[in-house]
């Protein structure tokens, strides 16, 4: 049988009408809370509305999305001290807490606020027991800036490297929802519709409104241009391509210590060159290459844990007929959600492209297994594909891709 392309995976439509939307942001602050949420009996500000397997911190509405991180509503001084909520995070070692909501909001569901931080808790609760807490305050029902979401994925990023990470804003689903997503689309490169879909098999209602299912895309769309191997085509014909231009698009995806590091090296170049030096002089390789190829290990698991969710729950079609948990590869297909036909139409200006990145290369591994590709168009283009290709999959192999440096 002649495998076919998958058709794409359906675009997440949001949880509210766009009437409730208006209705929502027309409502002042302290009535929206008594209407929408119920005041002092707000369902997300207690356990009594949620089932034992609805709690995986006991006392607040919350669920694994992934086995590192936790989808929750907030908590507050109240539910830590009585459901005794430090030691729960340390017994699940919860190394971190991120809140996504801005001082003062909701301040007339549940308990009253803590005075000094604005939120329902002090975050010193959780720092003097060793506990991380950062927070990145977006608006409810809505968005913030891109770039403040990228800063956001990535100190999500780097507290799952130091253990397990809680997040939450208000219910833990719209606000919450997003930065997952977003965090799924920047470690593993899935198309954004897998993410949302993937967030709300986890968490169900996450990800409400029409503004932060659009950030995510917004946010792919971002990130899908710093992932290019080569020099792109948005650079007018004969303009070198520099180094700088490359350490621009590393300096964005990398975090902390790392960024500061590799500030003026490109980490491909770092990595290859430590490995080559251990090869050269007999010496194993460093912890730092044991670690980078640990933590890609890893993500390949948690990109097939996500594949197989999405196939069990009809998101993701499969490959073959007949053939049970049989997929594309690890780059997502449909990526970026491209409309259906896309390799039809844009195949030739593909193949004629004079850079590739890494989303690239996996539409064109997939076009080799289309039923009908002209041989003339195929005679032309082979040549350069192959070498990319090879290229890709040579560094692919090394356990580093220059557009794959997070």
């Amino acid at each position: 049988m002649i495998p076919t392309l998958i058709p794409n995976i359906p675009v997440p439509r949001p949880s509210y009408s766009q009437a409730r939307e208006n209705l929502v942001k027309a409502i002042p602050p302290k009535l929206l809370c008594l209407l929408a949420c119920g005041g002092l009996d707000c369902r997300y500000e207690g356990p009594e509305c949620w089932k034992q397997n609805q709690q995986v911190i006991r006392g607040v509405y919350s669920s694994w999305v992934t086995d590192d991180i936790i989808a929750m509503a907030r908590p507050s001084n109240c539910l830590i001290e009585t459901y005794k909520m430090i030691n729960q995070f340390q017994r699940l070692n919860i190394k971190s807490i991120i809140n996504m909501q801005l001082p003062g909001e909701h301040a007339h569901c549940g308990p009253p606020l803590d005075l000094q931080s604005g939120f329902t808790y002090s975050p010193q609760t959780f720092m003097e027991n060793d506990i991380y807490f950062y927070n990145f305050g977006m608006p409810d029902f809505g968005v913030s800036s891109l770039v403040g979401v990228i800063d956001a994925v990535k100190v999500l990023a780097f507290a799952v490297r130091e253990g397990r990470v809680a997040v939450h804003c208000h219910a833990g689903l719209g606000r919450t929802g997003v930065l997952i997503a977003c965090y799924l689309i920047y470690t593993l490169r899935i198309s954004p519709s897998e993410a949302v879909h993937y967030v709300r098999i986890k968490r169900p209602r996450s990800i409400q409104t029409r503004a932060q299912i659009s950030q995510v895309f917004d946010f792919a769309r971002l990130l899908s241009t710093q992932l290019v191997q080569y020099p792109d085509l948005g650079l007018r014909h004969g303009v070198p391509f520099t180094l700088q231009h490359y350490l621009n698009r590393q300096a964005l995806l990398l975090h902390g210590q790392e960024a500061r590091t590799l500030r003026h090296t490109p980490k491909v170049v770092y990595l290859l060159c430590v490995r080559l030096c251990c090869l050269a002089l007999g010496l194993p390789a460093p912890s730092a290459v044991h670690a980078e190829l640990e933590k890609r290990s890893e993500l390949r698991s948690l990109g097939r844990i996500v594949r197989e969710t999405l196939v069990a729950k009809q998101h993701l079609p499969l490959l073959r007929e007949g053939h049970q948990g049989s997929w594309v590869d690890a780059d997502s297909v449909s990526s970026w959600n491209e409309p259906l036909g896309f390799f039809e139409r844009k195949r030739e200006a593909l193949f004629d492209k004079r850079s590739y990145s890494d989303s690239d290369l996996s539409k064109i591994a997939v076009s080799e297994v289309m039923p009908v590709i002209e041989s003339s168009l195929w005679q032309r283009c082979h040549s350069k594909v192959e070498i990319a290709k090879q290229f890709f999959v040579w560094v692919q192999s090394t356990f580093v891709c220059s557009g794959d440096i997070t």
